[in-house]
């Protein structure tokens, strides 16, 4: 097993065999334990920043502390998540056996859920910057916050978007069941919409804003 910690995010980590052997435990900001076949953590300190616990065999998470900002548990065997902190900034949960997710915190800037098995997404903080959700059950997408810049909602069975924020800069919607698409953003850069309900009928129209492979 290894297992990386540190007591202060500016300095470098430090290498433990085992979370019995972690030393001033209750004072750690940042722990890595990637790819260790864990199915269970331990209690985590309520000093964590930063949770790294991917690429394990984890069903399970345990209560998540009001401190912590950042939280990648992709690549494991969760059904559900905790309760998460008002002090998220980033998720990351992507391929794990999801089927809903929890309150999303207001904090909360980055999300990424894609392959599980969602059918809905809560309702979505305004400080949302990035929508990862590509390859779930997706049926439809809550209010899209201003403050959304990335989303990425492809291989869905979305029927139809939200209206899209002005602050979009990146949409992939490819494989899903559109039959048509909202007014699309002036800041938008990047649009890939192949493989939807729409195409033929809508192509010329929308044809000088998107871009498609």
């Amino acid at each position: 097993m290894a297992i990386y910690v540190k007591y202060d995010l500016k300095k470098d980590s430090i290498y433990y065999n085992s979370f019995e052997e972690i030393e001033n435990y209750d004072t750690v900001v940042f722990i890595i334990c990637y790819n260790n076949q864990l199915t269970l953590l331990p209690k985590l300190p309520n000093s964590l920043q930063e949770l790294y616990c991917g690429y394990n065999k984890l069903t399970e998470l345990p209560k998540l502390p009001n401190s912590l900002q950042e939280l990648y548990c992709s690549n494991n065997k969760l059904s559900e998540l905790p309760k998460l902190p008002n002090s998220l900034q980033e998720l990351y949960c992507a391929i794990n056996q999801l089927i809903v997710l929890p309150e999303l915190p207001n904090s909360l800037q980055k999300l990424y859920c894609s392959n599980n098995q969602l059918i809905v997404l809560p309702e979505l903080p305004n400080s949302l910057k990035t929508l990862v959700c590509y390859d779930n059950q997706l049926i439809k997408l809550p209010k899209l916050p201003n403050s959304l810049k990335t989303l990425l909602c492809y291989d869905n069975q979305l029927i139809k978007l939200p209206e899209l924020p002005n602050s979009l800069e990146r949409l992939w919607c490819d494989n899903n069941k559109l039959t048509s698409l909202s007014e699309l953003p002036n800041n938008l850069q990047y649009l890939y919409y192949n493989n939807n309900q729409f195409i033929k009928k809508y192509k010329k129209q929308y044809l000088v804003k998107i871009i498609y492979m």
